[in-house]
C-alpha cells in the first residue's frame, strides 16, 4: 500500500529496498525504498558516469568529466535532520550547518514549514502547510495555492513521472533507480534541477539541488515535494 511504502506510487521497489531496519520483528524503516550514496545526478539518458568496477582510460575520461559538469553545475547538498529519522519532524539544514526551515507535524494532522532563513523577512513564519486528509492538500507562500498534492504533483498520462508547477514554470519529476529526479519541462535537452536520495549510514533524506534552481527559488519548492515524497503518505 501506498500509505506504508513512500515510494510505492511509483510502482518500483529497489532491490537494496531490504535493510536490516525492514527486517520481521524490526520498525518500519520510511526510506526503504531509497539507496544510500552517491551516484548519478540524473543526467539525461546517456550520461555515464563510468565504469567503476572496470578501470580504464575510456571510464577515467568519462568519470572526469562528469566530474566537471557536477562543478559547474555547482550542487548544494540539503539535510532533513530528525533525531527520530521522520522527516515530518525534522530541520533543513544547509552545508555549512546552518537552518533553512523547520518542519513540524502537529497532533491535529497538519504538516508546516517554518522558514529559519534570515533574509525574506518571513523568519519564524510558517511558509508552507500540508493537510493530510484522505486527499492531502498543500500551499507555499509565492509558490504554491493551495491545491491537492495530487494535482500539484500530477501524473503523466502514461504514469512515468510526476508534473510540477512552481513559480509559473513546469518540471518533472522522475523516480528512477530509487531516488526521485526533478527536471525542466518543455526544454530539450531537459536540464537537471534536483534529486531526492536517502543519505549514508542513517544521514537520512537528502535533497541535492543546483545553485540555478536555488536562485530560481526552488528550494522551498524541492524541500515541500521531498517532505511529500518521503512521508510514507499516498500523494493521491
Amino acid at each position: 500500500m501506498s500509505g506504508e511504502n513512500p515510494f510505492a506510487q511509483w510502482g518500483y521497489q529497489h532491490p537494496l529496498a531490504v535493510t536490516d531496519h525492514d527486517k520481521p520483528g524490526s520498525p518500519t524503516s520510511i526510506f526503504g525504498a531509497l539507496p544510500s550514496g552517491l551516484s548519478n545526478y540524473g543526467f539525461p539518458m546517456g550520461f555515464s558516469t563510468g565504469d567503476n568496477t572496470q578501470p580504464s582510460a575510456a571510464a577515467a575520461a568519462a568519470a572526469a568529466s562528469n566530474q566537471s559538469a557536477l562543478a559547474q553545475m555547482q550542487i548544494t547538498t540539503i539535510r532533513f535532520v530528525s533525531p527520530t529519522n521522520s522527516v515530518l519532524n525534522s530541520t533543513v539544514m544547509g552545508p555549512q550547518g546552518q537552518k533553512f526551515f523547520t518542519v513540524a507535524t502537529h497532533g491535529v494532522g497538519n504538516t508546516v514549514l517554518v522558514n529559519e532563513q534570515a533574509s525574506g523577512g518571513t523568519r519564524g513564519e510558517a511558509v508552507g502547510t500540508i493537510e493530510w486528509q484522505r486527499t492531502p492538500f498543500v500551499s507555499l507562500a509565492g509558490a504554491v495555492a493551495r491545491q491537492s498534492a495530487g494535482q500539484w504533483l500530477a501524473w503523466s498520462s502514461d504514469r512515468k513521472y510526476r508534473t510540477m508547477m512552481a513559480r509559473g514554470r513546469e518540471y518533472n519529476w522522475v523516480f528512477n533507480t530509487g531516488m526521485f529526479f526533478l527536471y525542466t519541462a518543455g526544454s530539450s535537452p531537459s536540464e537537471f534541477v534536483a534529486r531526492i536520495v536517502r543519505g549514508r549510514d542513517g544521514e537520512g533524506i537528502l535533497l541535492d539541488i543546483t545553485s540555478r534552481a536555488v536562485q530560481s527559488g526552488l528550494l522551498d519548492v524541492c524541500v515541500l515535494a521531498a517532505i511529500l515524497f518521503s512521508s510514507g503518505r499516498s500523494l493521491d
